[in-house]
C-alpha cells in the first residue's frame, strides 16, 4: 500500500487545533460577561459594572467594576480619568434566605488592571441582591480630618457611594461543552499522532553485508 507523502504541516495544525479545544478555565474579569451598569453617575464617580459567568451559576460569581471621575458637564463619562485606588466592597445577599457574602474588589484577579474584581462562590440558587460600596482613595479606616483629606485624596471622605442591582443565580449545569471539547481534543490528538507515524518516511533499508567468499582450492587438488 502506498502511504501519503509526509506532511508535517498537517500534523502541526492538528496539534494546534487540539490545544485550542482543550477545556480551559474562563478568561474573565476584564469587562466581559453581562453588563449591569454603564456610565452610571455615583457622586464623584462614574460606575461601570459587569458580572460573569453568563448565565450566573451556583458556585462561581465574579463582579467586575470600573471607576472614572465624574466630571461636571460630561455626560459621556469619557472626560474623567480612571480611579484606581478607591476601596470597593461588594456584598451579595440571597433575597429569600438573607444569606450574605462579602468581599473586597481588587485589581489582582483582573485581566485589565484598570478594573476591580470581587469573586464569590454562592451555594444557593435564586435571586441575589448585589451591593457595591465605593469609598474614595485614602479614606478607608481613617479619621475624616481636613489634613487627612488633603494628604490622601482630592475627594472628601464623606462621599461614600453605594450602587446595587439584582441578579438570578441558576443551578450549575452539566458541563457538556467541556466534556465534548475534551473528547474531541483527545480524538484530534490521537489522529495527529497516527498521522505523524503513518506519514513519517521509513528509514532506507541498509545494504546487506557481503558474504565472505571462501578461497578456492589451489589447482591440482590437495596433496
Amino acid at each position: 500500500m502506498c502511504l501519503p507523502k509526509y506532511t508535517p504541516l498537517a500534523t502541526i495544525l492538528l496539534i494546534l487545533l487540539t490545544l485550542t479545544l482543550l477545556p480551559a478555565p474562563l478568561l474573565a474579569h476584564g469587562g466581559i460577561g453581562i453588563q449591569h451598569m454603564n456610565n452610571v453617575p455615583a457622586g464623584p464617580f462614574r460606575v461601570y459594572l459587569w458580572s460573569d459567568p453568563e448565565p450566573p451559576e451556583v458556585g462561581e460569581y465574579h463582579v467586575t467594576i470600573a471607576l472614572t471621575e465624574n466630571i461636571e458637564g460630561d455626560s459621556t463619562g469619557l472626560a474623567g480619568g480612571p480611579i484606581l485606588d478607591a476601596l470597593v466592597t461588594v456584598e451579595l445577599m440571597h433575597v429569600d434566605s438573607r444569606e450574605t457574602l462579602s468581599a473586597t474588589a481588587t485589581h489582582e484577579d483582573a485581566l485589565n488592571k484598570l478594573f476591580y474584581v470581587a469573586s464569590f462562590e454562592p451555594a444557593r440558587r435564586g435571586n441575589w441582591s448585589v451591593q457595591v460600596t465605593i469609598v474614595p482613595p485614602g479614606c478607608a479606616g481613617e479619621q475624616n480630618t481636613e489634613d487627612q483629606q488633603v494628604r490622601d485624596s482630592t475627594l472628601p471622605c464623606d462621599v461614600e457611594q453605594v450602587v446595587s442591582y439584582q441578579d438570578e443565580i441558576l443551578p450549575r449545569a452539566f458541563p457538556w461543552r467541556a466534556l465534548f471539547g475534551g473528547i474531541l481534543s483527545i480524538l484530534l490528538l490521537s489522529g495527529a499522532v497516527v498521522l505523524y507515524w503513518a506519514t513519517k518516511p521509513s528509514t532506507e533499508l541498509e545494504d546487506p553485508a557481503p558474504v565472505k567468499q571462501r578461497d578456492p582450492a589451489p589447482a591440482g587438488g590437495s596433496s
